[in-house]
């Protein structure tokens, strides 16, 4: 199976490129960034880094540099043909952005790159593309809250369920709602990179009590599951997966293998 990631240094998106690249089943990884990888990200595999500074690579990876995800390149529709499936574990805090880019990049990125995919032809119906998006728990599939995240999530969800509607079978969708989760303590470096101090110390406050409530995914779930659904494993419970369905099955899948 070969997937396109986005995302990748990001929480969730980290944690997904290092089991894909962990995978047996995953013969190939296509990460589509606006930047190369940075030199901290540490992946499973990776041979020794030419310099400090040098991206880290993969024999599995390909990092290809995106300027912009508003538009794509017509040489780029071949390869995307080539994959198999889309993890799109993009996104960014809703407080760290005005309303308008917050919404160009929740739903102006995806719309973009569902039509790239749309010109792609990818998929069949033998074979469909299946596509993963991981939204956010407490999305709102109205898209009339008054939240910001709840509402351009919901949009973002229905506009995938649309395209994944219109194309005939060639397309699957799964939509991913995680709860809170943080960067895996077996990579110390990557909370140094991808959270502030405040979070930091917030996430040693706070995280007793989201696990009381069950309001917790484990970062190695989400990834676990994200790759899961890819391949397919989960279409006959739905397309829509909340946090305590997802840490379910993912455990169950665990005892079985």
């Amino acid at each position: 199976m070969k997937v396109l990631l986005t995302g990748a240094t990001g929480v969730a998106g980290l944690a997904t490129l290092r089991a894909l690249l962990k995978d047996p089943s995953v013969s190939h990884v296509t990460v589509l960034a606006r930047r190369p990888l940075p030199a901290w990200v540490k992946l499973p595999g990776s041979p020794p880094a030419s310099s400090p500074d040098s991206p880290p690579t993969h024999p599995k990876l390909t990092a290809l540099t995106q300027p912009s995800f508003l538009s794509y390149p017509p040489d780029l529709l071949p390869t995307l043909a080539e994959h198999d499936a889309c993890i799109w574990a993009l996104g960014t805090a809703s407080r760290s952005v005005s309303e308008s880019e917050y919404v160009e990049i929740t739903e102006g990125y995806l719309n973009a790159f569902l039509g790239a995919l749309e010109e792609a032809k990818v998929g069949s119906g033998e074979k469909p593309f299946r596509f993963v998006f991981v939204s956010g728990n407490g999305a709102d599939s109205k898209g009339k809250s008054m939240i910001l995240f709840a509402r351009s999530k919901g949009r973002a969800e229905n506009a995938l369920f649309a395209f994944a509607d219109g194309s005939s079978g060639k397309v699957k969708a799964s939509v991913l709602r995680p709860a809170y989760f943080f960067p895996s303590p077996e990579h110390p470096e990557d909370a140094q990179h991808q959270r502030g101090a405040t979070a930091r110390f917030m996430h040693t406050v706070l995280s007793p009590v989201f696990s009381a409530m069950s309001m917790i995914t484990p970062v190695e779930n989400l990834a676990e599951f994200a790759i899961q659904a890819a391949k397919g494993m989960w279409e006959d419970k739905g397309r829509l997966f909340e946090n305590g369905e997802m840490n379910k099955l993912v455990e169950q899948a665990r005892e079985k293998a």
